[in-house]
């Protein structure tokens, strides 16, 4: 028998997406699944569609409809019952958590970062000009065990946090003096990206988040919805280094989110090698 990676690429996501209405169909009646398809969206798709032969005239209705995004906000997963607001407020526990020991963690970063970071498609594909680098951590529910040891105070921080393992990642970022990141959205507005200040140089450095920007500041978080259109500009002479953590939209219920990390999984054994790859950004 073929192995799935060997399907034409257009048959074989078709394949994930008959998986994953499969999968959806079979829990539509589930708690967790009821605002997830009565409101979701991929797309112009709504997830109803994908779920319900029964609701076939209710879903086909929904086509007509459009997506109802926040301003400045356009991501490919789309809930509109979570709160859309683009920098969210650094004094929860998550924040806690991880400017607890910041200084540890800057000093993982360092050695980490001589020794593993790459750049990945994406970080090829929106850098504008200059260099912008990663260690993955974690990528969508899968561990990097290998970098993962080398991080043991990031790590043990991290298994106390609620990470995003659906659409969600950990990884220590690097931009290099003169690195411009084009604007750009991330692919859902079920998490929120914390991003800890490590190495940050003063002056010019810059997070653009909808239409406001930020500045990063050594042992504090920057927390923002990444769903939102967002850029960064670095024109200063040394590089600038933070751990990014996505963690659920704290509107997301347990169920929800445990529906969406089984979605994951669906994709993932369909394409193994993004995860591998480090995407989505």
């Amino acid at each position: 028998m073929a192995a799935r990676g060997a399907a034409k690429p257009l048959q074989h996501l078709w394949r994930c997406d008959v998986a994953m209405a499969r999968l959806l169909r079979a829990r539509r009646h589930e708690p967790g699944a009821r605002r997830i398809l009565a409101e979701g969206w991929v797309g112009r798709w709504p997830l109803s569609f994908l779920a319900a032969p029964q609701g076939l005239g209710r879903s086909v209705a929904r086509l007509l409809q459009k997506p109802s995004y926040p301003k400045l906000c356009k991501p490919k997963l789309f809930f509109p019952f979570l709160t859309g607001k683009p920098v969210w407020p650094s004094n929860d526990a998550v924040s806690q958590a991880l400017t607890s020991r910041w200084e540890e963690i800057r000093e993982e970063f360092r050695a980490v970062m001589a020794e593993s970071a790459s750049a990945d498609v994406n970080t090829k594909g929106l850098t504008a000009r200059g260099s912008w680098q990663k260690v993955p951590l974690w990528s969508h529910g899968q561990p990097h065990t290998e970098n993962l040891a080398k991080c043991p105070v990031t790590a043990e921080i991290l298994a106390g946090l609620p990470l995003c393992k659906s659409l969600g990642m950990v990884y220590f970022s690097q931009l290099a003096p003169g690195t411009a990141v084009k604007p750009h959205f991330g692919p859902t507005n079920a998490r929120l990206r914390y991003h800890l200040g490590l190495d940050v140089p003063e002056g010019n450095v810059m997070l653009a988040v909808a239409d406001g920007y930020y500045r990063w500041a050594e042992g504090k978080t920057l927390v923002f919805n990444d769903a939102f259109i967002h850029a960064v500009h670095h024109e200063e002479s040394t590089p600038r280094g933070v751990l990014v953590v996505d963690i659920y939209h704290p509107d997301l219920l347990e169920d929800e989110r445990r529906l969406l990390e089984d979605l994951e999984k669906v994709h993932n054994s369909f394409f193994p090698a993004e995860y591998t790859r480090v995407l989505p950004h």
